[in-house]
């Protein structure tokens, strides 16, 4: 069945060797030299058309054409995918563990490192991107600063640091058409903004311990509706506020009532008018309605095989979520929508080196 030790063989050599087998191959014994040649060369043929189909769907390579025939035998050529000419979907993700911005495809292949402690990283959080300016912004909390640099790493720069008044920067959300920056300081009990260009960057506060924040983790913007969505680790609690205007009343919207216990993430999904996050506490990935009134569901999502889920990101186009895990050192993802919800490792400490994955953003490359 593998005839490939026989292709260094010559033509005579063929022959001989039918002359040696025929007489113990009782359905090839009425053949001529000839005929057998002509056997092996066909059974070769189709051996190393064989090896080369193989080799090009193990390697991902693509079957384009059948470029020549022969009695009983055809070959293909084979050639590699093209390069994506446009934007290719990428995800990008923070590593406090390896001190690292990495880049994958969305289903986790092709890691590169962007940034790492080299460049001074060192604990990076929440995550956010400019994909029309080309920009990727960060929070670190142990460097007490807010950065952005290229999407591919490059020209890293300081925004906002311990000079401005920033203890430990979890989260950033951008409002580009306002020239916008939102954050929020665990360290200082404070969601804060600024402008993301020019020389003037005054920082407003928003809300504040005052008004009872406490260790404020993740932000989400809607921007359509002028509102601001956050959790609070401290209070266990998610809530919402108005972007602008004197009157910034803070609703509760998901409280330890309805089983929240340590809210870390969230995510908004405006065209359904629906939240997303994850909780430290219960291990959980869940959704409720953003103008969710007390008493209103809160569904489960992904309650098994958590530890810590961290940061989570929606592809509302292939109805996808990715998430971080803080626990298991893992970046996965699940459908948003049906009764299959088997969740993807994409991402692992073992396979892929990661330590722990903390913030996440979809994007492209």
């Amino acid at each position: 069945t593998d005839v490939s030790p026989l292709a260094r063989l010559t033509n005579l050599q063929f022959l001989q060797l039918g002359d040696n087998a025929i007489a113990d191959i009782s359905p090839l014994a009425s053949l001529t030299n000839l005929q057998w040649l002509g056997v092996m060369e066909n059974a070769l043929t189709q051996h190393a058309a064989n090896q080369q189909l193989a080799a090009a769907m193990a390697s991902g390579l693509r079957v384009v054409a059948v470029i020549e025939k022969y009695p009983r035998v055809e070959t293909v050529q084979v050639y590699p995918e093209p390069e994506p000419t446009g934007p290719v979907p990428a995800l990008y993700w923070t590593d406090g563990g390896t001190s690292k911005i990495q880049r994958a495809n969305l289903n986790g292949t092709q890691i590169k490192d962007l940034i790492d402690r080299r460049r001074g990283l060192d604990d990076p959080a929440g995550i956010a991107l400019d994909l029309v300016g080309g920009k990727m912004y960060w929070a670190d909390v142990n460097a007490e600063k807010i950065q952005r640099a290229n999407l591919d790493g490059s020209q890293v720069e300081d925004l906002i640091t311990i000079r401005h008044g920033l203890v430990n920067p979890w989260d950033i959300a951008l409002d580009l058409a306002r020239g916008k920056m939102y954050w929020t300081d665990w360290g200082s009990d404070k969601i804060q903004r600024a402008n993301l260009y020019g020389p003037d960057r005054e920082i407003e506060d928003l809300v504040t311990s005052a008004d009872g924040l406490a260790d404020p983790t993740d932000i989400a913007l809607d921007l359509a509706r002028g509102k601001m969505y956050w959790t609070d680790f401290g209070t266990d609690k998610i809530q919402r506020a108005n972007l602008y205007g004197p009157d910034r009343e803070i609703e509760d919207l998901v409280t330890s009532a309805d089983g929240l216990a340590d809210p870390t993430d969230i995510a908004l999904d405006l065209a359904r008018g629906k939240m997303y996050w994850t909780d430290f506490g219960t291990d959980k990935i869940q959704r409720a309605d953003l103008d969710r009134e007390p008493g209103d569901p809160v569904e489960d999502l992904v309650t098994s095989g958590l530890q810590t889920p961290t940061d989570i990101a929606l592809d509302l186009a292939r109805g996808k979520m990715y998430w971080t895990d803080y626990g298991t050192d893992k970046i996965q993802r699940a459908n948003l929508d049906g009764p299959d919800r088997e969740i993807e490792d994409l991402a692992t400490r073992t396979d892929d080196g990661l330590g722990n994955p903390f913030g996440i953003a979809l994007g492209t490359r």
